[in-house]
């Protein structure tokens, strides 16, 4: 199986399984350049978004037509699942519930800054995801009322993606907790996505279902994407 993961699923959690392909987070093109392959499954957890191209619908229905499982989960994997899940592509995932319900919409709520292969995508700062999540676990645990985690899941909506995170993120709720509540919140993260995509891995890995068969028409734009130089 080849997945495609990053912040998600760090480096010194991955050896829990063998015989996995690992790839970069995906980009635009990534899929394509598959397509003559056709892998019997591809799990998509992470993937870029504003640096790069992301890695667009049409190549992911390319894929699926060559007769590869695709999977999506957590992050970039869980927006395209629930986008193309009538077309067969399968989500798995709290994540995934929750855009395919409409309950989460934008892209937002799973981006964050994180490093490269180097330091093993290690995240830096907090996705609203985990943000939610970490909320409800507070209320769960009678640290908030539900009225109080409504106002500061507001207040860190509105934070930046690339400024979320927890230092600056209980200096902007002053006000809304003490010091000593923000920072027990905080000590409580819950890392949804990482617990999705290890979910991902375990689900993919059993599942023997075959492939959807669809049909997608080959494009001038999509052979323009195939034939683009890579580095």
């Amino acid at each position: 199986m080849i997945v495609f993961a990053g912040p998600s699923l760090p480096l010194d959690l991955r050896d829990r399984w063998r015989g996995i392909d690992w790839r970069a987070p995906a980009e635009a093109g990534d899929f394509l350049a598959l397509v003559d392959e056709a892998p019997a499954k591809v799990l998509l957890l992470d993937g870029y978004f504003e640096e790069r191209a992301a890695v667009m619908h049409k190549e992911a229905l390319s894929l699926m037509a060559a007769g590869t499982r695709l999977y999506g989960a957590s992050s970039m994997g869980a927006l395209r699942a629930a986008e193309l899940h009538e077309f067969g592509m399968t989500g798995i995932g709290s994540i995934f519930d929750a855009y395919r319900s409409g309950l989460l919409v934008g892209d937002d709520e799973v981006a964050l800054v994180h490093g490269d292969a180097r330091i093993g995508w290690k995240a830096v700062s907090v996705p609203m995801v985990d943000v939610r999540a970490t909320l409800v676990a507070a209320v769960r645990a009678g640290i908030i009322e539900p009225a109080t985690a409504r106002i500061l899941r507001k207040r860190w909506h509105d934070i930046y993606y690339v400024d979320r995170e927890w230092p600056p993120m209980i200096d902007a709720a002053e006000g809304i907790a003490s010091r000593e509540t923000l920072g027990a919140i905080a000590g409580m993260h819950v890392e949804l996505k990482e617990a999705d995509a290890i979910h991902a891995m375990d689900v993919a890995l059993s599942d023997e279902a075959p492939a959807m068969p669809i049909d997608v028409p080959q494009t001038d734009f999509l052979e323009a994407l195939r034939r683009r130089p890579t580095v």
